[in-house]
Parts: structure tokens; C-alpha cells; sequence
């Protein structure tokens, strides 16, 4: 096996499992939340452990397998638009993700924690819920858009 068959296997891999699990978060916290407190705690809780030790570090495996494959078949593949589109969506996602949607998803955790442990009412649990699957719906939206460039590569302006 080549070295590019290689980093392409890794990077397919890197999208099935960072994609897959990050679509499955919605199911487990809808599940959590229709059994009660304590179980919606712990499906968020579970869902954090997930994200920060499988999904995340696939979605950085992603960036790293892209730019060794380019590096791989060669610098000018960079100036595609399709990459170029999927590159810059990549980095606004990536700060979407930090600056908007960790802090909204680590809000509606704490307070199903606090809520859990009897420790606060129910009474900010939707808005906070309201806002964080709001925002994870647009981050899974531009992974989805990202997807479907690197699967399609269109001509778009080059």
C-alpha cells in the first residue's frame, strides 16, 4: 500500500468516525431527556467524554490527513476551489465550535447536572437546551457541506 492510499484510508476513516458520532449526539441527549434527570445528565455527560476523546481528535486527524495528502499529490491541488471553499469552512467551523457551541453545549450539561443533583428547577434548561442543539445543527450542517465538496470537488470559480 502506497503512502497516499494510506492517508486517504486514514482520512476517510477520520470523516466516517468523527461524522457518525457526531450525528448520533442528538438521538443519545433526546434519549437522555425523555427517561428523566439523571439519565439526560448522563447522556450529556457521555456525549462530552465521546467529543473530547473520539470526535474531536478525528476531526484533527482530518486536518492533518488533508494537508499530507495534498502535501502527497502535490501544493497547487490548494488552489482547487472546492479545497479552498472546504478549508475555509473548516477553520469557521472550527471557531464556531470553540467560541460558540462548546460554551452553549457546556451550559445545557451544567444545568442538567445542577438539575440532576436537585440543585436547580427546570426553568433554564430549555433555552439552554434550545440554544446548543441550535448551533449544533450548524455545525453539522458545514461538516455536512464540507463532505459533500470533497466528495463532488465541483469547478466552482477556478
Amino acid at each position: 500500500m502506497s503512502i497516499r492510499t494510506l492517508l486517504l484510508v486514514l482520512h476517510v476513516l477520520g470523516a466516517v468516525v468523527a461524522l457518525g458520532f457526531s450525528l448520533s449526539y442528538g438521538p443519545w441527549i433526546r434519549r437522555g431527556e425523555a427517561h428523566g434527570p439523571s439519565e439526560r445528565a448522563f447522556a450529556l455527560r457521555t456525549v462530552s467524554w465521546i467529543d473530547r476523546r473520539i470526535t474531536t481528535p478525528a476531526y484533527v486527524a482530518q486536518l492533518v490527513t488533508g494537508l499530507l495528502l495534498v502535501a502527497t499529490l502535490g501544493w497547487d491541488l490548494l488552489r482547487a476551489a472546492w479545497l479552498e471553499l472546504s478549508l475555509g469552512l473548516y477553520l469557521a467551523l472550527i471557531v464556531l465550535a470553540i467560541a460558540v457551541y462548546a460554551p452553549a453545549f457546556r451550559r445545557q450539561r451544567t444545568l442538567a447536572e445542577r438539575i440532576a443533583a436537585g440543585e436547580e428547577d427546570e426553568s433554564g434548561y430549555g433555552g439552554a437546551a434550545s440554544i446548543a442543539r441550535a448551533w449544533g445543527v450548524v455545525v453539522t450542517a458545514m461538516t455536512l457541506t464540507i463532505l459533500v465538496l470533497m466528495v463532488w470537488k465541483p469547478t466552482l470559480w477556478n
